[in-house]
C-alpha cells in the first residue's frame, strides 16, 4: 500500500474501517431485530431482503448523484448514515422505523462503494486499477474475517455494544475521509449538467454495459451468497452439526485463500484481456460447484472451495475493471450504480437454491449454478467482444 499517494492509503484504510463496521453487526443483525420485533426467522428474513433489494435499486441514482456533486462530501455523508443508522437499530421497536433504517444503511453502504471506486478510478492511471481494486476487495474480507469474532465477542456482554462499536468506527472513519482532498472542478462534456432521466437513457442505450451487467447478475447468483446455499444444502444433507464444521472450514479456507492471493492475481490482469480472465475465472466457479456436489470429505469440500474462490478472486476486479474502461469520465459513477444492480442476483439467489433443494434431488442445485454461471460468462464474453477491440486499437 505504500507505493500509492496518501490520498489513496485514506481512502483504503477508510474502506477498511467501514468494511469492520458492517462486518461487527453482520452475525448478529438477523437475531437482534427478531428479538426486538418479535418477528420468525422468515419474517426477518424477507425485511432484509426487502432493504437490500430498495437499496439496490437507489444505488443507480446514487450513482448518477456521485458524478454530479463532489464525491468526498458524499462519501462522509454515507458514513454519517451509517453511524446514525446503526445507533437508531438499537432502539428498534417499530418495524417500519426499522425497515427504513435498514434501507438507509444498506443504502448508505452502496453509495460508500460506488463512491471510492469512482475515486479511485478518478485519481489511478489505468495500470493500476486492476491492483487497487484487488486490494480493496482484500481488505474487505480481512475486515469480514476480523469483524463477525469481535461482535459475537462482545455481544455476549451486552447485546446493543457490537451496533454501537460499528457506530463509532463508521463516525470515527469520517476524520479520515477529511483529510482527501476535494474533487477537482470538472465541466460535464456537453457543458451542462445531465438529467438523471437522461442518464438513465445513456445507460439503456449503452447495449455493451446491459449485457454485461445481464452476465454479472447472472455470476452473482452463484458468488454473491455462496455461504447462503451451501449451508442450505448442508442442512439438507447432513445435521446441524456437521453443517457448522463443513462452513466453518469453508469460510476460513475462502477467507484465507482471498487475503493471501486476491492482490497477487489481481495485478496481473490486464484491460485488454479481461474477456479472458473472466471466462477463466466462471471455469473455476464450474469446477467449484462440481466439486461441492460430488464432496464427501471435509478435505474434498476444501479443495473445491478453493477452486471456487480462484474464480471470485479473478471475477471481482475483472467486473469492476471492465465497468472502469467502459465508463465516460464524466457518468463512471452511474456506470457502477448501473452495474451495481448485479447485487439483485445475490438476493434470488437463496430462493432460487430453496426452491430447486425442496423440488430436486440436492445435487441438482450445483448443477442449475453452473449453468447461471456458464450463461452468466458467456454474456460478458460477447458484451466485451467490440469493447475489447476498440481498448486493442
Amino acid at each position: 500500500m505504500t507505493s500509492y499517494s496518501p490520498l489513496i492509503r485514506r481512502l483504503l484504510v477508510c474502506s477498511l474501517t467501514i468494511v469492520v463496521s458492517r462486518a461487527i453487526t453482520s452475525p448478529l443483525l438477523t437475531l437482534f431485530v427478531s428479538d426486538k420485533l418479535g418477528l420468525n426467522q422468515q419474517d426477518v428474513g424477507l425485511l432484509l431482503g426487502i432493504a437490500v433489494f430498495v437499496a439496490t435499486l437507489l444505488s443507480l441514482y446514487g450513482g448518477y448523484i456521485i458524478d454530479r456533486f463532489e464525491k468526498r462530501r458524499l462519501l462522509i455523508l454515507a458514513m454519517l448514515s451509517s453511524a446514525v443508522g446503526l445507533v437508531l437499530l438499537t432502539f428498534a421497536e417499530n418495524l417500519y422505523l426499522t425497515t427504513v433504517t435498514l434501507i438507509v444503511t444498506e443504502t448508505a453502504s452502496a453509495l460508500f462503494l460506488i463512491g471510492s471506486k469512482a475515486i479511485l478510478s478518478d485519481n489511478l492511471p489505468m495500470g493500476q486499477r486492476a491492483k487497487a481494486f484487488s486490494l480493496s476487495y482484500t481488505l474487505t474480507n480481512i475486515g469480514y474475517a476480523v469483524g463477525p469474532m469481535f461482535g459475537v465477542l462482545i455481544a455476549s456482554r451486552f447485546t446493543s455494544a457490537p451496533f454501537l462499536i460499528a457506530a463509532a468506527i463508521a463516525f470515527s472513519s469520517i476524520f479520515l475521509m477529511i483529510g482527501i482532498p476535494k474533487d477537482p472542478a470538472r465541466a460535464p462534456a456537453s457543458g451542462q449538467v445531465q438529467s438523471f432521466l437522461k442518464t438513465l437513457i445513456t445507460l439503456k442505450n449503452d447495449r455493451t454495459l446491459i449485457m454485461f451487467t445481464g452476465g454479472c447478475l447472472l455470476s452473482t447468483v452463484v458468488h454473491g451468497r455462496f455461504t447462503f446455499y451451501l449451508s442450505q444444502y448442508l442442512l439438507v444433507t447432513s445435521d446441524s452439526r456437521h453443517t457448522m464444521q463443513i462452513m466453518a472450514a469453508l469460510l476460513a479456507c475462502n477467507a484465507i485463500s482471498v487475503i493471501l492471493l486476491q492482490y497477487q492475481i489481481g495485478r496481473l490482469l490486464k484491460r485488454e484481456h479481461l474477456r479472458q480472465w473472466i471466462v477463466a475465472g466462471t471455469g473455476l466457479f464450474i469446477l467449484g460447484l462440481i466439486g461441492f456436489s460430488l464432496a464427501e470429505s471435509l478435505v474434498s469440500w476444501c479443495v473445491a472451495m478453493f477452486i471456487f474462490t480462484l474464480g471470485e478472486i479473478i471475477i471481482y476486479p475483472a467486473e469492476f475493471l471492465f465497468v472502469d474502461t467502459l465508463a465516460p469520465e464524466d457518468l463512471r459513477g452511474s456506470y457502477y450504480g448501473a452495474q451495481n444492480l448485479a447485487a439483485l442476483g445475490g438476493a434470488v439467489s437463496p430462493v432460487i437454491c430453496g426452491f430447486l433443494l425442496m423440488h430436486t434431488p440436492a445435487p441438482t442445485m450445483f448443477y442449475a449454478m453452473s449453468v447461471l454461471a456458464a450463461v452468466g460468462g458467456l454474456l460478458c464474453f460477447i458484451s466485451g467482444r467490440g469493447h475489447t477491440a476498440k481498448l486493442m486499437h
